[in-house]
């Protein structure tokens, strides 16, 4: 009875241009959905977008890195990645000081740059204290400097959860498929709608079988 109680404890890694606050406002339906089964924890990426101002009324937003010179875009293959290793440091301290964390939950660029960070726990596991991934609307970097985790015949072995939007007008379910085949035996929950997180009746029982195997 005592196990049942346990509640996972989940990392949560926001988009281009959000925020922490951002991303827990749009979380609040899964969050609702999972409430006795799981805990978020939400980090604001290190690398403030330029032009991104609260005198104005609107909240600072924030990236994990830029494809050139202070922006990103997601579909431009470069060969930069500005504040990209700053944003992995980043996070590797979080994990090691703020945890433990059962899982780390991402979306857009954040689930992109999880699924890095997938690969690196991979690479060296004690770095990366935490068991599970989902990625919401994720997909590959174009980063040249990227490609090097991308191995399709050593996919990562780490148990993942991709949630792909069907109609997504920003990163293509085509895109959210590419990333899910780098890993072994990818859970994938598929959703009628766009580039959000999808928590509708439908999704529930997807996450939730997914999350109970770590309970």
């Amino acid at each position: 009875m005592a196990s049942s109680q346990r509640k996972l404890k989940i990392l949560c890694l926001h988009g281009y241009r959000q925020s922490d606050l951002a991303f827990r406002e749009r979380t609040g339906a899964l969050r609702k959905m999972l409430k006795s089964m799981a805990e978020f924890a939400f980090v604001k990426a290190p690398h403030e977008i330029p032009g991104s101002d609260e005198s104005d009324g609107t909240e600072k937003q924030y990236g994990w890195w830029f494809s050139e010179s202070k922006r990103y875009d997601c579909d431009v293959e470069t060969s930069e990645d500005f504040g990209f290793d700053e944003s992995v440091a980043f996070v590797r301290r979080v994990l090691q000081e703020q945890g433990p964390f059962d899982g780390v939950l991402a979306f857009s660029q954040g689930a992109s740059f999880l699924g890095v960070l997938c690969r690196l726990k991979m690479q060296s596991p004690d770095d990366w204290p935490f068991n599970f991934a989902i990625l919401v609307a994720g997909f590959r970097s174009l980063q040249s400097a990227h490609q090097q985790y991308y191995i399709t015949d050593n996919k990562i072995s780490l148990p993942s959860l991709h949630v792909i939007g069907e109609t997504d007008a920003v990163i293509s379910c085509g895109r959210s498929d590419e990333l899910a085949s780098m890993f072994v035996d990818p859970a994938i929950i598929r959703h009628p709608g766009g580039h959000f997180i999808a928590a509708a009746s439908a999704q529930k029982d997807g996450y939730k079988t997914f999350l109970k195997q770590f309970l």
